[in-house]
C-alpha cells in the first residue's frame, strides 16, 4: 500500500526511579544510603531505509512507544536503561509536530534525506537519582531520592518527497504511466481515461552498464492543483525533488499546446524554480495518425515556448532511443548545475520559550495549574508519598515565588493544584 502522509504518535520511555535504600551488613549498624539511580528511558528514532518508497507501514502501526527505564537497587545499583525504538521511513520524509494540542503544532522537526539518516522524534526520560545523592553532613540519612523524568510523547506527521532523478509531469492521460513502462521495467496501472495514477509510480531507467536514474510518474496535473484541486498537493509534493522534469504533452488531446500551458502555469504558481530546471518536452502517442498528421504543427508550436519537442510512441518504439540520450544530458546538465551552485548555510532557528525556566499559574474550571518546563519536571520526579521528597517540593514552589502565586489566585486547602502530570490537592498552613 502507497502512503505519502501519515499522521502518528511517539512516546519515549519514563526514566526510571531511583532508589531509597541503606547499607544493611553485619557489624555496620550504620551504613548509610546507597539508593542507585535509575535507567534513562529509550528514544523513538527515524532512520531512512534504503529502498523503501511508502509510509504505508505506519497504517497498521499508529503508535510508536520506547521502553522505560528500570528502577535502582541497593548497593548504587544503576537500573537498566530503556531500549531505543527504531522506525523505518522512505528517504525523503519531512518530520512535523502535528495538530493536537501541542502548542508547537506544525512545527518542523526535521528531514531525512540519504539512506542511514537518524532522527530523534521523541527522547527518552532521565532516571531519577537514588537517596545515596542526598546525603549530607548534617543528614546523613536521607529518605528522600528521585523518580524518573518522564518521556517525550506527541503526534507528528511524516509526509513523504519521493526523491527521484526524473519527474514525468503532465495532464492526466498523457500518457506518463505508459511512457514509464516503456523506459523501465515498472509496470503501473494503464487505462484511456483520465487519473489512473492516484499514486507515484517509480522505474529505473538504464542508460549503459554504470549508469542508471530513478524515474517517477506522479499524479496527473489539473488547472488549479496549486490551490489542491484535483490530485494537486500529492502531485506537486513528489515533483520538488527532482532533479530533471520530462514535459509529457498529450498528442492526443484537443489542443496538446494549450493543454500543456495549464500544467506550466501549475508548476509555476507552485514554485517558478521548477521551470528552471533541465527539461525535455515529449508529444506522446505518435502511433495514432491524427497525431502524426499534426506533429509538424504542434512541434512548431512547442519549440517557440519551450525545448524542442521529441515524439514518441510508447506502443512502437518510436523515439525512445532519442529520448533516452536528452534525458542522459539532461542529467549531465543538472549535474554541472549542482556543482557549480554554492552550498547554502545552514540556517538555524532559535526560538525563545519563556516557560522553558520560568513559570505561570493559570486558573482552570476545577482548580489551578502551574506550568513551566523546570517545574514540571521537578514534579514529575518528586514521590508525594514521600514526606522529605514532598518538602522539598514545597520548598522549591516557595523558593520560586510559586505558593505565593497560587495562594493570591485563591488557592485553598482541598483546592486541586496540577503540575505536569501531577494532581496535588492543596493543604492549609500546618
Amino acid at each position: 500500500m502507497f502512503a505519502d502522509h501519515v499522521r502518528i504518535h511517539v512516546a519515549a520511555g519514563d526514566g526510571g526511579d531511583g532508589s531509597r535504600s541503606f547499607r544493611r551488613e553485619a557489624h555496620v549498624p550504620r551504613g548509610g544510603p546507597d539508593g542507585g539511580d535509575g535507567g534513562d528511558g529509550g528514544d523513538v528514532v527515524l532512520v531512512a531505509e534504503p529502498g523503501m518508497t511508502t509510509l504505508g507501514d505506519f497504517s497498521r502501526r499508529r503508535h510508536v512507544r520506547a521502553a522505560a527505564g528500570g528502577r535502582g537497587t541497593g548497593r548504587k545499583a544503576h537500573g537498566r536503561d530503556g531500549a531505543d525504538v527504531i522506525a523505518a521511513v522512505p528517504p525523503g520524509t519531512v518530520v512535523r509536530v502535528a495538530a493536537g494540542g501541542d502548542a508547537d503544532a506544525g512545527a518542523w522537526l526535521g528531514e531525512l534525506i540519504a539512506p542511514g539518516d537518524r532522527l530523534v522524534v521523541a527522547r527518552g526520560g532521565r532516571g531519577g537519582r537514588g537517596n545515596v545523592h542526598f546525603a549530607t553532613p548534617t543528614h546523613r540519612a536521607p529518605t528522600h531520592f528521585e523518580k524518573g523524568q518522564p518521556g517525550e510523547e506527541r503526534w507528528i506527521e511524516l509526509e513523504l518527497k519521493l526523491i527521484a532523478d526524473i519527474g514525468l509531469v503532465g495532464a492526466p492521460n498523457a500518457g506518463k504511466s505508459t511512457l514509464l513502462a516503456a523506459l523501465t521495467e515498472a509496470q503501473p496501472r494503464v487505462a484511456s481515461y483520465p487519473f489512473t495514477t492516484t499514486t507515484p509510480n517509480l522505474g529505473v531507467i538504464v542508460f549503459d552498464d554504470e549508469r542508471s536514474a530513478v524515474i517517477a510518474d506522479v499524479p496527473g496535473l489539473i488547472e488549479g492543483a496549486h490551490e489542491g484541486h484535483g490530485l494537486g498537493h500529492a502531485f506537486l509534493r513528489h515533483v520538488e525533488r527532482t532533479r530533471v522534469l520530462v514535459a509529457v504533452v498529450d498528442g492526443a488531446a484537443d489542443d496538446p499546446v494549450a493543454e500543456w500551458a495549464v500544467v506550466a502555469d501549475e508548476l509555476r504558481l507552485h514554485d517558478p524554480a521548477l521551470l528552471e530546471r533541465p527539461m525535455t518536452t515529449v508529444v506522446t502517442k505518435l502511433d495514432l495518425p491524427e497525431v502524426r498528421d499534426r506533429w509538424p504543427r504542434v512541434r512548431r508550436r512547442l519549440a517557440q515556448t519551450s525545448h524542442v519537442p521529441i515524439a514518441v510512441s510508447s506502443h512502437d518504439g518510436t523515439g525512445l532511443d532519442t529520448l533516452r540520450v536528452a534525458l542522459a544530458e539532461a542529467l549531465d546538465e543538472a549535474e554541472t548545475r549542482a556543482a557549480a551552485a554554492a552550498p547554502e548555510a545552514p540556517m538555524r532557528v532559535h526560538r525563545f520559550d519563556p516557560l522553558d525556566a520560568g513559570w505561570r499559574v493559570v486558573a482552570e474550571p476545577d482548580g489551578l495549574r502551574v506550568r513551566g518546563r523546570r517545574i514540571e519536571i521537578a514534579a514529575a520526579k518528586t514521590d508525594f508519598e514521600n514526606a522529605e521528597s514532598r518538602d522539598r517540593f514545597q520548598r522549591a514552589l516557595e523558593r520560586l515565588g510559586i505558593d505565593a502565586e497560587l495562594r493570591r489566585l485563591g488557592a485553598v486547602a482541598g483546592t486541586l493544584v496540577r503540575i505536569g502530570r501531577a494532581e496535588l490537592e492543596w493543604g492549609d498552613d500546618e
